[in-house]
């Protein structure tokens, strides 16, 4: 899940997620209202469309679904709104982000591994387990390699990654938790809805996955 931000229609919108489902929708909202005491004034939605008003630091500004276009969020008045509204859009999507990253993750057996020998017999640092069932392992001094990530979807896939980096492992725990959080999004519709589509794109996920911890 990467950011994006469009700038080009006169107003900033900022694109949470391009291509999603509506229970990333819900999940957003969910989000919004939890943790940053966001509340919906008004709502207008049809058959494909979704929008959700809402104040933030005295900005009105808007939360958008689409079928086709996926989730956003923009301002409410578009290219009369003032410039404080568009820098509230950044600002609050921002702290969204770092929320919905973290959505579902926690540490691991109450972080009693912490210190303990991993699976690549480094000593583990870092243990985060989404409660979906994945997992995500940190070691450092693994022999001759400074630090390896290990990560798995229960039942799915298991991988592992090598880096000579501390803060190159960050990016890549974080780029990995946003393609499982999606993956796991994908399991929100029901089977009797899963098409062939469905199948592709998630299927293209775990292979994005699997190629990521290769890189």
């Amino acid at each position: 899940m990467t950011l994006q931000i469009d700038i080009s229609k006169g107003w900033t919108e900022a694109i949470i997620d391009n291509d999603c489902e509506f229970s990333k929708f819900e999940k957003v909202a969910s989000v919004l209202k939890a943790k940053l005491n966001i509340v919906f004034t008004e709502q207008i939605n049809d058959l494909i469309t979704y929008y959700l008003d809402f104040t933030y630091s005295n900005s009105n500004l808007c939360l958008y679904y689409n079928i086709y276009l996926g989730v956003s969020i923009f301002p409410k008045l578009f290219k009369d709104a003032p410039p404080m509204d568009n820098e509230n859009v950044i600002t609050v999507t921002n702290k969204l982000m770092s929320l919905l990253e973290d959505f579902n993750w926690i540490p691991f057996d109450n972080s009693k591994t912490i210190g303990t020998k991993g699976s690549e017999g480094g000593k583990i640092i870092e243990d985060l387990e989404n409660i979906d069932g994945a997992r995500i392992t940190l070691e450092k001094d693994c022999g001759n390699i400074p630090f390896a990530v290990t990560l798995g979807i229960y039942g799915l896939m298991f991988h592992t990654h090598f880096d000579s980096d501390l803060d190159n492992a960050h990016i890549f725990i974080k780029n990995s938790k946003s393609k499982i959080n999606k993956i796991f999004e994908m399991y929100h519709l029901s089977e009797e809805k899963r098409t062939a589509l469905w199948k592709t794109k998630h299927g293209k996920l775990i292979e994005e996955l699997a190629e990521m911890t290769n890189a």
